[in-house]
């Protein structure tokens, strides 16, 4: 909907347990079929290093003052690196990125300083990622991230502080996590994602090429 000039989008942020009836390769085919070319895919947790070394983490501290980002210092600061985004687009990661630390999304935000490396994390998407919200339009068909955790792996505080704002930015994500493990909610403050049970736990499975299953069959 649009109320007042402002576009409302309904997104999807969910957790998927499970492999429906046990079929593998149904599986494997109903996540291909998701796939389009608005969407980013995760094969294997951490997707960002816990030990990743961002341009902006030595200034994070510079760009934070009494619960307001200092967006001008932000702007103006030599490494900042979303200058090629539109006007626009720019302003409105800044105002998700304030949203994401006014609402405490991830835990530690206002207790630990968790907050700056949030801030040094949106600073910093990944390329792909940068893509696809530099060509987001509001009004069509919202960008997607496919996030696949088939091992006994647990997505970092990056991954968490990337997708949490992801969601408020607009994106659909979907996590797929056969285990049925709690690999997703660790740095979540509050029940962001909703879960889905759809079948038995399936544990070492090898995530196939996805762009060469065939999601011919019929999906009701």
């Amino acid at each position: 909907s649009t109320v007042n000039g402002v576009v409302n989008i309904p997104v999807i942020f969910s957790k998927i347990s499970g492999v429906k009836d046990g079929s593998v390769s149904q599986y494997w085919e109903s996540i291909a079929a998701l796939i389009t070319e608005d969407t980013v895919v995760v094969k294997s947790a951490p997707y960002i290093e816990p030990t990743a070394s961002g341009p902006m983490k030595a200034f994070a501290v510079e760009f934070y003052k009494n619960g307001k980002l200092l967006r001008n210092k932000i702007k103006n600061h030599p490494r900042y690196p979303y200058h090629l985004l539109r006007e626009e687009m720019q302003e409105f990661i800044l105002d998700k990125l304030q949203l994401l630390i006014e609402r405490k999304l991830i835990k530690g935000i206002g207790e630990n300083g968790t907050e700056y490396t949030v801030i040094a994390q949106v600073l910093d998407l990944p390329k792909e990622i940068l893509r696809l919200i530099q060509k987001f339009d509001f009004t069509k068909k919202n960008p997607k991230l496919i996030y696949i955790i088939t091992q006994e792996t647990m997505i970092s505080l990056q991954d968490s502080i990337l997708v949490a704002f992801l969601n408020l930015i607009g994106f659909d994500i979907l996590f797929f996590v056969p285990t049925g493990y709690q690999s997703v909610e660790r740095y979540f403050a509050e029940d962001l994602i909703e879960e889905h049970q759809i079948g038995e736990y399936k544990y070492d499975m090898q995530v196939p090429d996805l762009n060469n299953i065939s999601t011919n069959s019929t999906r009701p």
